[in-house]
């Protein structure tokens, strides 16, 4: 079951509701998005790692498809945190080469092999753009005090009474994706913050991580 109650024109839950193939969608962002950043971020709690970390926009129909529909990004992990895994390799695949290629205009004092290694390696990730910003260009558009007019009902996410699932249910309509590297420290090694190894079964029980 995937539904949606609240408030919405009827054209977009028209879209919401016309299933497309996730790799049609990652796909099309691929195509449509306007990199806007790129970013070598230190991690905070891991002396000696860091990641590398990109801002596009997308216009709100893509990342309705993306973000909120049942054959989007979070619809894979709500399948089963495989699904969603796959999914995310998948995405990275198609993005990757346009990510990289940018770097030359956009972010030339950048380590090219570096980017390359952390956007390729296991724990690269997606999701939308937060708060907690490197510059203006990848400025947040979600915070958590928002509320959006349509929520995602599924049987699962709505269940929950973890401040994670009241995130996860709602169907934000944003135009910010960011994609963030691997931490990795300079000989490669990838570190996964203890609270973020179950990011995969965190987003298929509740819709958020």
């Amino acid at each position: 079951m995937w539904k949606y109650k609240g408030t919405a024109d009827a054209e977009r839950l028209r879209r919401l509701q016309t299933t497309a193939p996730f790799d049609d969608i990652a796909a099309r962002l691929s195509r449509e998005m306007e990199i806007r950043c790129c970013h070598t971020q230190p991690c905070d709690d891991k002396r000696g790692y860091k990641r590398i970390v990109y801002c596009v926009n997308v216009n709100e129909e893509v990342f309705d498809a993306f973000f909120n529909s049942q054959s989007g990004y979070r619809g894979a992990y709500f399948q089963s945190p495989e699904h969603g895994l796959h999914a995310t390799e998948l995405l990275l695949q198609i993005v990757r080469p346009r990510l990289l290629a940018s770097m030359r205009t956009l972010c030339p004092s950048e380590d090219p092999e570096f980017a390359a290694a952390s956007i390729s390696s296991p724990s690269a990730k997606a999701w939308l753009a937060e708060p907690r910003s490197i510059c203006a260009e990848c400025e947040g558009e979600w915070d958590a005090s928002k509320r959006a007019s349509l929520e995602i009902a599924n049987g699962r996410w709505e269940c929950g009474a973890d401040i994670r699932a009241e995130w996860g249910r709602q169907a934000y309509l944003f135009s910010k994706v960011c994609f963030f590297g691997a931490i990795l420290n300079s000989g490669g090694e990838e570190y996964v913050a203890l609270h973020k190894q179950g990011r995969a079964n965190d987003i298929s029980k509740r819709g958020w991580a």
